[in-house]
């Protein structure tokens, strides 16, 4: 059984003629016909609120204006698109201009505003341009191309750096810490259509500290992360100095941890931040690799760390030696690279406080958006990318708004004593008739209240 109903609505802006919207809503496809009418009554509106925005900006502040054209113009929003006739104007100065452009915020042949631009971002940077450009086809009910996407990357991604780049901390940031860890590390990712094949992403991140997340899982506490692409070691260190001194009073620390994998680069991320005492740590994670790849075969590497940490370097190396010269070539030749590894960081392998956090920070933070498998950038496109994946969250935040729920903490009333108050009297009959002395007596009290008299 099927039930039709036709419904006729009118929209009009005030003093004007109004058009109509004719459309029947059937019991069968309820939902999708409702969804296109509103769609259409929403479209319908949008367009005669922008020719009237023209109407009002030709009748006061460009009457001066000759009208040089009237052209039909398309805006992407991010929810609709809409389009209508739009004037340009010869300014007695001899300027031309389009004031709808500028009121709506579209500059020259800008077809999407900032707003969907944004989105197509914050869904590019969990999905393949392919799906992103799908999901926004859906939620905007226009047609949008990988391409499309593409573009949006660029265009967002290369307004952050220079944002990023031209970035100066005027004053001290606000969070305090006597004690802050600071990491860095690299990733390689594939280029495409380049005369070098690979590049490298440089990563870093300081926090005050870890914090019990549930058993086995802990977080980093006031996290901060930074990410650049193609930059000398100098511009390096002066953004984390910039970006540091933003979000950390400095003016508080003592003392600075510096983990990494032992590159040179790695540990002098951080000579900018200030003249507090630094301490280099070779992350635990590095040194355990390097041992349990090239010894794991002939020793127990639990007792070789162990003993590293304990009592340094120099009280294995011999141990080491001679486990060296049992294997083959290769074997040997990666025993021997190894051992020079942590000689040549031996200063730096202490049983400082526990680190190593950046390798994940780096897996979820990079290399699962822009090292998974079959994916290639172009040099342009990777920097754009990374400068997004920094803003993910700010973009999220502004591109899906949403009503955050309350969390309203459970209160436990506490019983407070009121003036006055005085231990209630009373007795009970059936110890009238017996000896308060019986066993039953002192137990039936006892249950009840030690304090209370056992008869009046």
């Amino acid at each position: 059984m099927t039930k039709v109903v036709p419904i006729s609505i009118t929209i009009s802006i005030e003093k004007g003629e109004g058009e109509k919207i004719e459309a029947e809503l059937s019991s069968d496809t309820f939902p999708q016909d409702l969804a296109q009418l509103g769609q259409q009554m929403i479209e319908l509106a949008g367009t005669k609120a922008l020719s009237a925005f023209d109407d009002q900006l030709r009748k006061e502040e460009y009457r001066e204006g000759k009208v040089l054209r009237t052209e039909q113009r398309t805006y992407r929003f991010a929810h609709l698109s809409l389009s209508c006739k739009r004037r340009s104007y010869q300014m007695p100065d001899g300027r031309v201009c389009t004031p709808l452009d500028a009121l709506m915020g579209f500059e020259r042949y800008q077809r999407r505003s900032w707003e969907v631009m944004e989105q197509s971002c914050a869904l590019a940077s969990d999905v393949s341009y392919r799906k992103a450009a799908h999901l926004q086809s859906f939620i905007s009910h226009n047609k949008t191309s990988p391409a499309t996407i593409c573009r949006d990357i660029r265009a967002v991604g290369e307004r952050i750096q220079a944002q990023e780049r031209a970035f100066q901390a005027e004053e001290a940031g606000q969070i305090k810490a006597r004690v802050l860890y600071c990491e860095s590390d690299g990733i390689w990712i594939a280029l495409q259509h380049n005369k070098k094949k690979k590049s490298e992403i440089r990563v870093a991140i300081t926090y005050t500290g870890k914090q019990w997340v549930s058993k086995g899982r802990k977080k980093l506490v006031n996290k901060q992360i930074t990410a650049a692409m193609g930059i000398k070691s100098q511009k390096w260190e002066e953004m984390l100095r910039e970006r540091t001194w933003c979000h950390y009073d400095l003016r508080t620390t003592k003392l600075v941890y510096v983990g990494g994998d032992g590159a040179e680069w790695v540990g002098r991320s951080f000579d900018l931040i200030g003249a507090m005492d630094k301490i280099r740590v070779l992350d635990r994670f590095h040194v355990k690799r390097a041992v349990s790849r090239a010894f794991g075969e002939v020793l127990d590497t639990r007792q070789v760390m162990a003993q590293i940490y304990k009592q340094g370097f120099e009280s294995v190396e011999a141990q080491l030696m001679e486990a060296t010269a049992k294997g083959d070539k290769t074997r040997v030749k990666d025993r021997l690279a190894c051992m020079q590894y942590l000689r040549g960081h031996k200063e730096e392998i202490i049983p400082a406080p526990s680190m190593g956090s950046i390798e994940s920070t780096i897996g979820k933070f990079v290399a699962q958006r822009m090292k998974t498998r079959g994916v290639s950038w172009s040099e342009k496109g990777a920097a754009a990318m990374l400068a997004v994946l920094m803003h993910k969250e700010e973009l999220y935040e502004h591109s899906f708004p949403y009503a955050k729920p309350e969390v309203k903490k459970s209160e436990k009333r506490k019983r407070t004593k009121r003036e006055n108050e005085s231990v209630h009297q009373a007795s009970f009959a059936i110890l009238k008739t017996g000896k308060i002395t019986t066993p039953y007596a002192k137990l039936f009290k006892n249950l009840n209240n030690a304090n209370l008299p056992p008869s009046s």
